[in-house]
């Protein structure tokens, strides 16, 4: 079997262990102690081409590269969601995946089905996949157990026609759907998963971060940046 790097052509990212990152201070970073710094080009988060948990426009984006067998995404689990339903509509997220090669099959089996069933259901149904996946993968490479399958996880998350399913999850516009995320998430520097974005959409000011960080963590960074737009 080939790697996901080898499938896609594209350079290999820092492995989901995450080191500390001594970035330069940036506008959109709140201190200099914070584990928040600067990104790179990060594309804002658009419901025509994307599925988005919340209200398509939102004050603030939170953006996350998840690599469906990180164990740090799996310690994540909901946190970015959670925020959002406590925003009264202020703030929306993105989840964009990014399978690692180390990760082998079952990430990137994982990331093609989102993918596809984003494509036949509601965006309830590609989070409501995720989110089932993230809580029941032993990660690291080593999938779903046996006790259920990508599939019957699809099915649950509405997916009612498996056949398409399946020919989306092998056909090349999906391989290549994910290489052009690879290609966005070294634009934003991302080093690892999973990687958090926070956007201010009013000015476009931008905070990182990696890791399994609290709800707490993106809500402090969230009244930051608000802060700095009204200065």
């Amino acid at each position: 079997m080939h790697s996901l790097r080898q499938v896609l052509g594209r350079p290999l990212l820092a492995a989901c262990t995450l080191v500390s990152l001594a970035a330069s201070p940036a506008a959109a970073q709140p201190d200099t102690s914070s584990i928040w710094h600067s990104a790179g080009a990060v594309a804002p988060v658009d419901a025509a081409r994307e599925p988005v948990y919340g209200q398509p426009a939102s004050d603030f984006s939170v953006i996350v590269w998840l690599d469906p067998e990180c164990p740090y995404c799996k310690m994540l689990g909901r946190t970015p969601e959670l925020v959002v339903d406590a925003s009264g509509g202020r703030v929306n997220l993105a989840v964009r995946l990014l399978p690692l090669p180390m990760h082998g099959r079952a990430a990137f089996m994982a990331a093609a089905t989102a993918l596809c069933i984003g494509q036949q259901t509601p965006p309830a149904g590609y989070y409501r996949f995720l989110d089932r996946y993230m809580e029941l993968t032993r990660t690291n490479g080593a999938g779903l157990p046996a006790s259920t399958s990508v599939e019957a996880l699809a099915q649950e998350a509405g997916v009612r026609d498996l056949p398409k399913l399946d020919a989306c999850v092998h056909a090349p516009e999906t391989v290549q759907t994910l290489g052009q995320e690879f290609d966005a998430a070294n634009a934003a520097k991302v080093t690892g998963t999973p990687a958090i974005v926070v956007r201010d959409n009013r000015t476009g000011n931008l905070a990182m971060t990696e890791g399994a960080i609290s709800a707490d963590d993106i809500s402090r960074v969230i009244r930051a940046l608000g802060a700095q737009g009204a200065d």
